[in-house]
């Protein structure tokens, strides 16, 4: 089945770039239609005002408007012609995978065959010899192996983070910044898992200031059951920092987030998503991963802190994922934080959170 598997793995990352496409297609076609509204005001007022001076300005912002739009419609374009194509693609694999099972399923049948006559043969052997001779069956117990440590891949990324230092007339300094306490996140975590009953069963990575590839690596360092982004995100995707350590970082959108995780012999269990917005692309997500943990909306920074130490101090106690997750929900709401509706689970048909239980406790034997 080796080559049915890879097509179906074709299939899937054909029909994720195709909601990619689709999405962008919207995105372009309502920035198209925003900026063609926004030029039309700016005419609009162009011809009511008497002054030349406005008349002016606005018919300048109205041809820029325009040309947004017009980039905005080109680039609609060109994504249609790539969904046409991607369409295409698809139809091809599908009847190569129907082939492919088909000769699968013929294979198997003979393989079957060949099984079932191999088994008589051993059953008349075992017959033969078990009348010629006594048998001595000696039974050897085994012992259970012991469970294995959940592996979580803790990402950060901060690319925003900036710092501005104004000094005032009056001699005093005043220190703005924009940055997320990702740091004081991990510590946390870190902390309540040295608190937590199984503590020993449950291993965190963490790799700082992350990028795309960081995220590929650890895939293929660690094959972590659990992968957690904490940092900035919006509803077409997460803001890693880049190899060249800029400002601003790189985007990476839901689609490809997808194929990241899926370009791996074994995809992680559960993706968590600490970042604003981030429930937008759990559709994209699933296709990859059975259980996704996002924010519906903007979360502040203590907020995501309590909901990280609180979720996996669940989860290293044996619980649920839905059970760690309404106990993060819990300890925010006994903080007075306004944002515990904002975790939100998302799992495939069949998955029930309630079920799945990440750390399994040794038995007594």
């Amino acid at each position: 089945m080796a080559r049915a598997d890879s097509l179906r793995r074709e299939i899937a990352n054909l029909e994720s770039k195709g909601s990619g496409l689709v999405m962008d297609l919207a995105a372009h076609q309502e920035t198209a239609r925003k900026a063609t509204a926004a030029a039309h005001k700016k005419i609009t007022e162009a011809e009511r005002t008497k002054s030349d001076s406005t008349r002016r300005t606005a018919l300048s912002a109205a041809n820029r408007e325009q040309k947004k739009a017009n980039d905005a419609t080109k680039k609609a374009g060109e994504v249609k012609k790539k969904i046409a194509a991607n369409g295409k693609s698809l139809a091809t694999k599908r009847a190569s995978l129907q082939s492919a099972e088909n000769t699968a399923q013929r294979q198997q049948d003979r393989d079957t065959d060949r099984r079932r006559k191999d088994e008589k043969d051993h059953a008349r052997e075992v017959s033969r010899l078990a009348s010629s001779q006594t048998t001595t069956i000696r039974y050897v117990a085994l012992t259970p192996p012991k469970p294995e440590p959940l592996r979580v891949l803790y990402l950060t990324a901060n690319p925003e983070s900036v710092e501005i230092t104004i000094a005032h007339p009056d001699g005093t300094v005043e220190v703005n910044g924009v940055w997320l306490r990702v740091d004081t996140e991990v510590r946390q975590v870190k902390d309540m898992l040295k608190r937590s009953k199984f503590r020993d069963l449950v291993t965190v990575e963490h790799l700082p200031a992350a990028t795309s590839m960081d995220l590929l690596e650890g895939l293929n360092d660690h094959r972590p059951h659990v992968v957690h982004f904490s940092g900035h995100a919006s509803t077409l995707g997460l803001l890693m920092e880049n190899d060249k350590g800029t400002e601003g970082g790189d985007e990476l959108g839901f689609t490809l987030l997808a194929r990241i995780l899926g370009a791996t012999d074994e995809p992680p269990k559960l993706l968590v998503l600490n970042a604003c917005e981030s429930l937008a692309g759990a559709d994209d997500l699933l296709r990859t991963v059975p259980t996704v943990i996002a924010m519906s909306s903007s979360i502040n920074d203590t907020s995501a802190i309590t909901f990280a130490a609180r979720f996996y101090s669940g989860i290293a106690s044996a619980q649920s994922v839905a059970t760690a997750v309404e106990q993060a929900k819990v300890a925010m709401l006994a903080a007075s934080l306004d944002d515990s509706d904002l975790p939100q689970i998302r799992t495939r048909d069949d998955v029930n959170p309630a079920h799945l239980v990440l750390v399994e406790p040794p038995t007594d034997n």
